[in-house]
């Protein structure tokens, strides 16, 4: 019998997406990614923020414990974790110990809140940036906490690091964006960043059905593996994607924050986040080797000086969205929810939804989230209407749809009359056979597809 130590980092989200400052994200995903790097052994495999170690006596235990809560303060302020062990781990029959360790680990994630940072000393100026205590100042003459400090401090690091890692398909002329505003802009419109939020379907399930060590290090490993060769399949296709006449270096428009397991975010040009999600989740599939996986992504779509903790948020919450409909519809599929913040008032997913997308009578403006495939063919519809509906007729059936229904029922008399506005959707009979079926709608998402898409110039 051995020691089976699990440490799972709390709160990850929370920590590296607490600023409005892209460098401040990216450093703090640097300190998540490395917090374990001392802490690996033969004996164990770490993935999305957690470790598994096998341990040979209760003093190994305690001193991995001991260790990574020294890191944790001196090295990342803020972060904290959860650790439990059990003493009679039977590496013989590692499925059913394994099983036990996470069950305890849950039982104590759920009884324990843990604080690592104190709002204020009393007698310190609050930081700048995170309304901690400040402890120095920085560059910019403004006050910042320990917390911010380190994240800053570490974000060199990451920028680098992350240039090095995709080296290969970056090469000397372009450089992954630091900054939010180096995403890119659309001349045409006002600058918007999406945020995106990828999770993969029952990888925990994947793990607890394994039968050794030995398996699980391996799929660690793969998981690892895939969605880092994806998303430096997705930034070789942006690089073959762009023309350019300058000499200068250029920003690609998208920027990876975190990767750690299934989970993965990332950041892009506001009307690449839609379809750069779907080449993410396309591409993972073929990148992992060890059977079949699929994942669920939110887009969240914003201006570029919209709160980024709350475009991550959402981004987060949509992606559980597209979980939950998964579910329902009992698929293997990959899913997709979005959503175009147009409010300065954060809310939850279903705040929104229900005042602004849901009529007095109970029916519904949105039938979102969808399957990889019907997002592919509303996408597609969506162009067919940009391409063959005057921008007057687009707004009035907007309108419409906010409209009683015996104003949609006239509407649809005069829309018949006419042979250039057809609303059939291909690939999609079944949903827009009519304006509403079910009391839920595909068309306000076919119309906010359109703003969140690039298009094409009308004939």
């Amino acid at each position: 019998m051995k020691y089976g130590l699990i440490v799972d980092l709390r709160a990850i989200q929370d920590y590296i997406f607490s600023s409005n400052r892209l460098k401040d994200n990216i450093g703090a995903s640097y300190l998540i990614s490395h917090f374990f790097d001392d802490f690996m052994s033969e004996s164990g495999f770490c993935g999305g923020g957690n470790l598994f170690r096998l341990c040979e006596s209760k003093q190994e235990v305690q001193s991995v414990i001991r260790q990574l809560s020294i890191r944790a303060l001196e090295d990342c302020p803020g972060l904290s974790f959860s650790a439990c062990y059990i003493d009679d781990f039977d590496a013989t029959n590692f499925q059913e110990s394994y099983a036990r360790l996470q069950l305890k680990l849950q039982k104590e994630k759920n009884r324990r809140l843990q604080a690592t940072t104190l709002p204020s000393y009393g007698i310190n100026a609050q930081c700048s940036s995170s309304g901690h205590p400040a402890v120095t100042v920085g560059a910019d003459d403004k006050l910042l906490s320990e917390v911010v400090l380190a994240k800053r401090e570490a974000a060199d690091k990451a920028v680098q690091e992350t240039q090095q890692l995709y080296k290969d398909v970056l090469g000397n002329d372009y450089l992954l964006p630091d900054r939010f505003d180096y995403l890119g802009k659309d001349t045409d419109h006002e600058s918007f960043v999406s945020v995106v939020h990828i999770d993969g379907n029952d990888v925990g399930k994947m793990f607890v059905n394994l039968g050794s060590l030995e398996e699980c290090k391996k799929l660690s490993s793969e998981i690892d593996s895939a969605c880092h060769n994806a998303f430096k399949l997705l930034i070789a296709n942006a690089v073959s994607n762009i023309q350019s006449g300058k000499k200068d270096k250029m920003y690609l428009p998208l920027r990876p924050l975190f990767i750690g397991g299934d989970d993965i975010s990332f950041v892009c040009d506001g009307r690449l986040g839609i379809s750069l999600a779907l080449e993410f989740m396309e591409k993972m599939k073929k990148s992992f080797t060890l059977g079949k996986i699929s994942n669920c992504a939110g887009v969240a779509m914003a201006k570029v000086n919209y709160p980024f903790y709350q475009s991550h948020k959402l981004a987060a919450s949509l992606c559980r969205s597209a979980k939950n409909e998964r579910m329902v519809d009992s698929s293997k599929d990959d899913y997709l929810d979005f959503h175009m913040i147009s409010s300065s008032v954060s809310s939850s997913l279903e705040d929104l939804r229900e005042k602004h997308y849901q009529l007095s009578d109970g029916r519904h403006l949105y039938r979102r989230p969808y399957s990889t495939n019907d997002i592919g063919s509303l996408i597609g519809n969506a162009q067919s209407m940009h391409k063959n509906w005057p921008n007057s007729k687009i707004k009035e059936l907007r309108s419409v749809l906010y409209q009683p229904e015996h104003h949609q029922q006239a509407y649809e008399e005069q829309r018949q009359a006419r042979d250039d506005l057809s609303l059939k959707c291909k690939g999609m009979e079944n949903y827009g056979a009519k304006l509403f079926v079910d009391n839920k709608t595909i068309y306000l998402d076919l119309i906010e597809i359109m703003e969140m898409i690039p298009l094409e110039a009308k004939p």
